[in-house]
């Protein structure tokens, strides 16, 4: 091989390897949630766990849910009332509030909200929305047995 071959492969590698790096800086600097909206057996409620899956602490400013009926109504059906989502009085902090990497948010809903979410199998449209704006609005639920101490997820 000769000396400009050797150095345009050498070239080359360098910037595939500091574009990787670059993509995976930025990768790691974004904030990420996951949201689950899980049913305590026995107890019929409802609470959302919000998780800090990312490597920077995130502020959470508030949360908005449309309870539908049927498929297309939790799109757009009215949402929840703030004053009737949560329960102030079993939750010990409220938004907004910061959390760290790993840590965990569970919010119980009113007894109201969670009713309805029962009796309409989950069928909702959840938003958190953080201080930068961003909203989220993927999430998963489950059951958490009380009982016997196991999970089921529903989807």
């Amino acid at each position: 091989m000769r000396t400009d071959q050797i150095a345009l492969i050498i070239a080359g590698y360098g910037a595939l390897l500091s574009t990787f790096l670059f993509i995976q800086k930025l990768l790691k600097e974004k904030r990420k949630i996951s949201i689950v909206l899980e049913h305590i057996a026995f107890y019929t409620r409802v609470q959302v766990i919000i998780t800090n899956t990312g490597h920077r602490p995130i502020t959470l400013t508030h949360m908005k849910m449309r309870v539908g009926v049927g498929d297309e109504d939790a799109e757009i059906g009215e949402p929840v009332p703030q004053n009737a989502l949560i329960d102030e009085e079993l939750n010990e902090k409220t938004f907004p509030v910061t959390i760290s990497d790993g840590e965990s948010l569970a919010i119980l809903l009113s007894s109201v909200v969670s009713q309805m979410l029962l009796e309409n199998n989950f069928r909702t449209r959840l938003i958190v929305y953080d201080s930068e704006g961003h909203e989220y609005t993927k999430f998963k639920t489950r059951t958490y047995n009380p009982k016997w101490g196991g999970y089921s997820n529903k989807n």
